[in-house]
């Protein structure tokens, strides 16, 4: 068993953290509205399945891990960066065979004047890209850290009473917040 509740002194309002938040999960199916739908000379009705998770605030506040950012936004935003600067690509491409007047050097100051916006595009790609990579690297070295963090996790203990965590040889009670904090230093993914 564990030690009382540093606060109040009293055991019977303590459970354990991995049990508070398994228990904070509530799944859900059901089904939706019906609605009518004219087809013909009838109608037709139909429904739609409801399904999820419901979570507690508690069990939100003892999250040991921080939900992983998706990367897609940034995927689409430099395949869409791409395409425009391949749009702007095309205009220094189509004016070479009309020569303006000046020579070879106004030639090239007008090809390089129109590439420009490509090329500041492209440089906005290539941030998008820096900015997904970075993202990647930080999600690693968060899987790399779930293991110590979990181990951290698992020796919390979570009094109703007082809502706080507390572990067992510690002594004090903690918020749920720091105690989410000391989790993710020792997985080494704190902010």
């Amino acid at each position: 068993m564990t030690e009382p509740c540093p606060s109040c002194g009293q055991l019977d309002q303590v459970q354990h953290v991995p049990a508070v938040y398994e228990g904070g999960h509530s799944f859900f199916r059901g089904q939706g509205p019906t609605v009518a739908v004219p087809i013909g000379d009838g109608l037709v009705y139909t429904s739609s399945q409801v399904s999820g998770v419901s979570v507690s605030a508690v069990a939100r506040s003892l999250d040991p891990f921080p939900p992983p950012r998706r990367g897609g936004g940034l995927v689409a935003a430099v395949i869409a960066l791409a395409l425009a600067g391949s749009c702007f690509l095309a205009l220094p491409l189509s004016a070479v065979d009309d020569p303006p007047p000046g020579g070879t050097a106004s030639r090239a100051l007008g090809i390089a004047m129109i590439s420009l916006p490509a090329l500041c595009v492209y440089a906005a790609a290539g941030v998008v890209v820096w900015l997904y990579v970075r993202r990647v690297r930080a999600h690693r070295r968060q899987r790399r850290g779930v293991p110590a963090a979990r181990q951290v996790w698992e020796q919390g203990w979570f009094c109703h009473r007082c809502g706080g965590v507390y572990f067992a040889d510690a002594g004090r009670l903690l918020t749920p917040a720091h105690f989410r904090q000391l989790v993710a230093r020792a997985g080494g993914y704190d902010r």
